[in-house]
């Protein structure tokens, strides 16, 4: 039996989007974008089960923050646990900083 196509929801997109192909999207423009605000998202892509999406995951964060801090993406599990939890670390660090910067005045 044939569904109407009007009845078929879009798929989501975005990192949580149960599709793959719009799962990396969101990741390459994340990176193509220098988008800060996908940091704790790209984080999350170092634990997909997808070694595509780990590796565009990893490669967008170094494009938004200069840093892989020591993440290979075909490294066993175990190993990108401990690389994951160092990214985590990080985020943390500098999401505390992360005031409004003001450019001091000469007098």
């Amino acid at each position: 039996m044939l569904t109407p196509a009007g009845c078929i929801p879009p798929v989501p997109e975005g990192f949580d989007s149960p599709d793959p192909a719009m799962r990396l999207r969101a990741i390459a423009e994340a990176g193509q974008q220098h988008d800060p605000s996908a940091v704790p998202d790209l984080i999350e892509q170092l634990e997909s089960t997808d070694p595509a999406a780990r590796l565009m995951a990893i490669r967008a964060l170094e494009r938004i923050t200069g840093e892989t801090l020591g993440y290979d993406y075909a490294a066993p599990l175990w190993e990108r646990g401990k690389a994951v939890e160092r990214w985590r670390q990080w985020y943390r660090r500098h999401a505390a900083n992360k005031a409004p910067r003001t450019t001091p005045t000469n007098r």
